[in-house]
C-alpha cells in the first residue's frame, strides 16, 4: 500500500523528523503534528501540512482529527511517535514528572484512538502505528513514567490488534530499542555497563524510520528492531526475574524507604 496521506506526532525532532523528511521524498501527503511550532522547518518542507497539537489535550486532538475530515486529509497511515522522557537524577519519587511522561507518552497516542474510529472512511485502510519501546518489557527505575507509559500503550495496541484483526482498522507497534537521537543520551545515574550496552545495541535513525515506513506497508502487529537487541533485553528479563539480588539496592525512593525495610 502507498502510504498516500501520513499523520506523524511528535514531528520537530528525533524519530518523528526523520520520518517526515523520509515521507516527503517517497511522495506522501504529511501532516505533521508537534506541540510548538519550528519556522525553520516549515520553511525546508513547504508542502506539509504543519499543526500545532498538544496531545495531551483530548479536546485539540478531536478538533485537529475533525479538520482533516473536513478536508478530505485524514491519514491512511498515523504515526503515534510523540513522547517524551524524565530521567530522575534524584532518590525521590516526582509524581508531577511521572504525571507528565504517562499524559504525553500514552494518552497522548490515546487521545487519537476514539475519534478516528469515528471519522475513519469505510474501506480504506488505516495503519495506526505506535513507536513504542523494548524498555516496555524491561523496568528502569531511573526512568519509572518511561516504562509505565510505553507498556500500558503496549498492552492496549496487543489488544486492539486482534479485536480489528478482520478489520481495515490495522493497529500495528514498534518495539524500538536505543535509537541514536538527542533522547539517546543517559542520565549521569545510568552505570557506566548500561551505557555500554545501548552503545553497542544501538540504532542509526535512517535504520529506525525506515522500518518504520516498511511496517505500514503490511499487517505485521509488531516489530521489533534493531532484532539483535531482543537479546539483550531478554537478558535483563531473566537477571530480573532469576537474579533479583543484581538489581536490589541500586535504587530506593528515598532514604526513608531505606531506613524503613
Amino acid at each position: 500500500m502507498k502510504p498516500q496521506r501520513v499523520l506523524i506526532t511528535g514531528t520537530t525532532a528525533g524519530i518523528g523528523r526523520g520520518l517526515l523528511e523520509r515521507y516527503v521524498k517517497l511522495g506522501a501527503k504529511v501532516t505533521a503534528v508537534s506541540r510548538r511550532r519550528l519556522p525553520e522547518l516549515e520553511a525546508e518542507y513547504p508542502g506539509v501540512r504543519f499543526e500545532c497539537v498538544d496531545v495531551r489535550s483530548r479536546a485539540e486532538v478531536a478538533e485537529l482529527l475533525t479538520d482533516l475530515a473536513r478536508s478530505g486529509d485524514l491519514p491512511n497511515v498515523l504515526i503515534l511517535n510523540a513522547g517524551i522522557n524524565r530521567v530522575d537524577n534524584d532518590d525521590v519519587f516526582q509524581l508531577d514528572a511521572y504525571k507528565d511522561v504517562i499524559d504525553t507518552n500514552l494518552f497522548g497516542a490515546l487521545n487519537f484512538i476514539e475519534p478516528l474510529t469515528r471519522l475513519a472512511p469505510g474501506p480504506a485502510e488505516l495503519h495506526v502505528i505506535a513507536v513504542s519501546s523494548m524498555a516496555s518489557y524491561v523496568g528502569n527505575p531511573y526512568a519509572l513514567g518511561y516504562f509505565t507509559s510505553k507498556r500500558a500503550l503496549t498492552a492496549c495496541f496487543d489488544v486492539w490488534s486482534r479485536m480489528y484483526s478482520d478489520t481495515d482498522l490495522i493497529f500495528q507497534q514498534v518495539m524500538l530499542g536505543p535509537v541514536r537521537t538527542a533522547m539517546y543520551t543517559m542520565g549521569e545515574r545510568f552505570p557506566a555497563w548500561m551505557v555500554w550496552l545501548r552503545d553497542a545495541f544501538s540504532a542509526s535513525l535512517d535504520g529506525a524510520t525506515a522500518a518504520i515506513c516498511q511496517l505500514a506497508t503490511n499487517r505485521r502487529p509488531k516489530l521489533f528492531y534493531p532484532r539483535r537487541v531482543i537479546l539483550l533485553y531478554f537478558g535483563m528479563w531473566v537477571c530480573r526475574s532469576l537474579l533479583p539480588g543484581f538489581f536490589r539496592g541500586r535504587r530506593t525512593l528515598s532514604g526513608s524507604v531505606r531506613r524503613g525495610r
